[in-house]
């Protein structure tokens, strides 16, 4: 695994595309910037928001299933 400093961040070009242009990741060790590549215009996340917005999502997916499983269950 690679260890990211402060000194180097990782930057990667994603194989994920936003309005057709792909989008560029710099790992740094308290947050990541995700941009457009080519653009100026970068956005910064630190990675508590990621982790916490990951598991918002799981719990939508989960109640949405089991909404979906309880209605099988009636009909």
């Amino acid at each position: 695994m690679t260890r990211i400093s402060p000194a180097s961040p990782v930057r990667r070009e994603t194989d994920a595309h936003y309005k057709g242009k792909p989008l560029v990741v710099e790992l740094h060790p308290g947050f990541i910037v995700m941009g457009e590549k080519r653009k100026k215009h970068r956005v910064t996340i630190d990675y508590a928001t990621v982790y916490e917005t990951a598991w918002k999502i799981m719990a939508r997916a989960e109640a949405a299933q089991r909404k979906t499983q309880k209605k099988r269950k009636r009909g």
